[in-house]
């Protein structure tokens, strides 16, 4: 099986450096650099681009004036690490078994959970193809050696690889610390502390794991600085950076620069959040700055959005307004999310998308605008986003979920959706975007319908390949227990 495996890759590779090699000896236009950053768990409210009057984010604002905001923008999934493998290969992860997350970090670690080896990530075609390629901030989608990001297309690496870590010493002076959050696993309560110690979950740099120790820098400052340190290190290759955030993922921590500009916030919880939102829109800002002073922000495309809605089940923190659910769950607020686009060499300025977009639909975008081919021995579920807003949408595509228990559909305005409890619902998504009036009862054929397309599309894919852990939250009045 192994060799079989590694044969598999090694054609894979074969084929992509040649791709490579002719893109390198035709005669074009100098090829774009890619910029795609990752928000963790930002939810569709915490962009003022859709919800004004929360947390005012101008540089991600900038970023869609300069190009394109795309209303419904949706994930794969409504949890973090499927989501990001759904983002790196530009397939449904229930193509490959990825559909829970593969933590906590000793389980990922003691099982070799991960991105299944046969899959071909965008740093690796981008790489084949001519590109200077990096992966910074947090992997999340594996922690050994054969899922490492060096080993996955990404010539330079700078983060962590598990599900969270701190973004600052508790212990520094400027640090403002939330609350650790508590969580219902299984049959007992467990917390999330402030670690700086585990290794697991420590910040570690290149190809041979070399730990950075936590001192007095931000994480999300100091992921700027590489990112940016990263479009300096010049060469005569384009370059396609992965800057992927941890915030405002857990744990809650701010510093005093970013605290101090929320003071008309009385909830210190909210506040630390939302100083973290900040300092991710800060973020944004200093890296489209920087390419402007570069020369470099005509023919950078810089792609922005999260891995999935916000963690609603964290009473106060966020708000999933005006959409309803969060995290975890197949609600518009847990699967749609903030998704913008900039390439003013080629992209219109002041564009809004409002027909369905995906997460897979970067891996295609960005292989076909650096001339590169997709590899041809899989099927893409993602599609050119450039062509899509050329187009204005195409109505006839399906957008289909499955976090088991949940499973979705959603086919032009109409979304079949079955819940953590095996209650069914329809909802049409142009009349009722909070998903307040359940019409199964109504609509019985439609419901009939996706349901079946729902099974059509489940046949060829594959089970997980691992357990999901139990996770209990409540959420809208209700106590859920699930698998993420």
């Amino acid at each position: 099986m192994l060799r079989r495996t590694l044969v598999a890759a090694g054609i894979v590779c074969a084929g992509l450096f040649a791709t490579g090699a002719q893109a390198r000896d035709a005669a074009k236009p100098a090829r774009p650099n890619v910029i795609v950053i990752l928000a963790d768990d930002l939810g569709y409210a915490d962009v003022s681009t859709y919800h004004k009057g929360r947390i005012p984010t101008p540089n991600i604002d900038r970023l869609g004036r300069d190009g394109v905001v795309f209303t419904e923008g949706y994930v794969s999934t409504p949890i973090c690490s499927p989501s990001r493998a759904a983002l790196m290969t530009g397939r449904h992860q229930q193509r490959y078994g990825f559909e829970y997350n593969n933590g906590p970090a000793r389980r990922d670690a003691d099982q070799h959970l991960g991105l299944d080896t046969r899959e071909v990530t965008l740093g690796q075609v981008m790489k084949a193809g001519g590109y200077r390629t990096a992966a910074i901030g947090k992997w999340h989608l594996g922690w050994n050696d054969e899922h490492y990001p060096t080993n996955r297309g990404f010539e330079t690496w700078w983060g962590f690889l598990t599900g969270q870590t701190n973004f600052i010493d508790p212990r520094a002076p400027t640090v403002v610390n939330g609350a650790p959050i508590s969580r219902t696993r299984g049959e007992g309560t467990i917390a999330q502390p402030y670690d700086i110690v585990d290794p697991l979950n420590a910040v570690v740099k290149g190809a041979d794991r070399t730990v950075v120790p936590h001192g007095e820098w931000y994480l999300t400052e100091e992921l700027t600085r590489q990112a940016i340190a990263f479009i300096d290190a010049a060469d005569d290759r384009p370059f396609f950076l992965y800057l992927a955030h941890h915030a405002p993922h857990t744990p809650f921590q701010t510093t005093l620069k970013y605290y101090d500009r929320f003071p008309h916030i009385e909830d210190k919880a909210q506040r630390v959040y939302a100083g973290m939102v900040s300092a991710l829109d800060d973020s944004v800002g200093e890296v489209l700055d920087h390419l402007d002073r570069r020369g470099l922000g005509r023919n950078t495309i810089v792609v922005f959005l999260s891995d999935n809605g916000c963690a609603a089940y964290l009473p106060g923190l966020c708000s999933p307004e005006p959409l309803t659910g969060g995290k975890l769950t197949h609600y518009e607020g847990g699967i749609r999310v903030p998704f913008v686009m900039r390439w003013p060499a080629a992209l219109e300025a002041g564009r809004t998308h409002r027909a369905p977009v995906s997460s897979m639909d970067v891996f295609p975008t960005v292989v076909k605008a650096a001339g590169l081919e997709l590899p041809k021995d899989r099927v893409y579920d993602g599609r050119d986003l450039l062509a899509q807003v050329k187009a204005g949408g195409d109505a006839a595509r399906q957008f289909v979920w499955r976090s088991t228990p949940l499973r979705t559909v959603r086919e032009g305005d109409w979304k079949y959706h079955r819940d953590f409890d095996g209650a069914e619902h329809l909802y049409n998504l142009r009349e009722d975007p909070k998903e307040a009036t359940n019409l199964a009862a109504r609509e019985p054929e439609r419901l009939a319908r996706l349901k079946a397309q729902y099974d059509r599309w489940e046949a060829d894919k594959v089970p997980p390949a691992w357990e999901g852990r139990y996770t209990e939250f409540d959420f809208g009045g209700r106590h859920f227990k699930f698998r993420p």
